[in-house]
């Protein structure tokens, strides 16, 4: 089987991507991020829907999101761009993903920089510098125990709980870690004396958890994102559109009609245990750097789980 390659982290992790990154705190702060993002197209970016009027939980979620991206594995650097009156409160954000992280981290306030052209020109001047450590690491040996990898499925997968068991059992095997939703937490079960389940965006120290998941397939994927799958396993009987900034995101086809009929979308098909070691060595690949379908289609998207009321 060929060797796992990533880039090595200051803290002895790995990451797959060498990503720079910038998160807008706000809706307001959108724009910052795609102009730059447009002229290097290298930074990876999110649109932010929210950032003002969250309250209680909510609020603790989105920073908690927020701060797991920005410390993301596949994320060389991270930038936030910061309107100035959000609710989010980017400086005190800042703060603490910077203190927790020897990676190039930079916060731009637009409403202290003297407006959106002259943060621009700030987030460009880091994007600049930041990319230039960037590209001297180059990919070493890593093992399976350094992967993480994040499954996610559509709503019913009875037909095919056998294959998919089969799947994760082999993945374990390996030594990956493995974070499941907890909608499907019964497909990872026998790989955990005790299967750990935590809360939405969250990782552990466990070599399988379940973490609680959003309300649709792309909430869903930003929170296994956030709990820090270097990749994202998509299992489906339904052609989807859709992929994460930060982490491959690899669609595999359980009907093989559907996949004779949109095959451009799909990674491959899983019908049977004979194309399990086909998806090993596709993600063996995609791990050491092969873009999957996603990543060459441009999907790049991003959606929050929001669980209180904006005001």
């Amino acid at each position: 089987m060929t060797p796992l390659q990533g880039f090595r982290r200051k803290d002895g992790s790995f990451g797959v991507r060498n990503h720079l990154f910038t998160l807008p705190a706000v809706v307001c702060a959108n724009q910052v991020a795609i102009d730059v993002a447009m002229r290097y197209p290298q930074l990876k970016y999110i649109e932010h829907q929210h950032g003002c009027a969250q309250i209680g939980a909510d609020l603790l979620q989105t920073r908690h999101i927020f701060s797991q991206l920005a410390l993301h594995p596949n994320v060389y650097g991270s930038m936030m761009v910061s309107l100035g009156c959000e609710g989010l409160i980017a400086r005190e954000l800042f703060n603490k993903i910077s203190s927790q992280t020897a990676k190039p981290i930079e916060l731009v306030v637009i409403q202290e920089s003297g407006g959106t052209l002259k943060a621009e020109e700030q987030v460009e001047q880091w994007v600049q510098d930041a990319r230039q450590g960037a590209e001297s690491q180059s990919r070493s040996p890593m093992s399976w125990r350094d992967l993480t990898v994040g499954l996610l499925f559509d709503e019913d997968t009875a037909e095919q709980t056998s294959l998919l068991k089969q799947l994760l059992g082999v993945l374990h095997d390996l030594g990956a870690r493995i974070v499941v939703p907890s909608s499907h937490q019964s497909l990872a079960e026998g790989l955990s004396s005790a299967l750990l389940t935590v809360s939405h965006g969250s990782s552990s120290s466990e070599s399988v958890w379940a973490m609680a998941p959003g309300s649709n397939v792309l909430e869903t994927t930003t929170g296994l994102t956030a709990a820090g799958a270097h990749v994202i396993l998509h299992l489906t009987g339904k052609p989807h559109a859709f992929g994460s900034p930060l982490a491959p995101t690899l669609r595999w086809c359980l009907d093989e009609r559907l996949y004779a009929e949109f095959y451009d979308d799909f990674d491959g098909p899983l019908r049977d245990e004979l194309d399990v070691p086909r998806l090993l060595e596709k993600l063996i690949r995609v791990v050491n750097g092969v873009p999957c379908v996603s990543e060459s289609l441009g999907m790049d998207d991003f959606a929050l789980y929001r669980i209180g009321p904006t005001v």
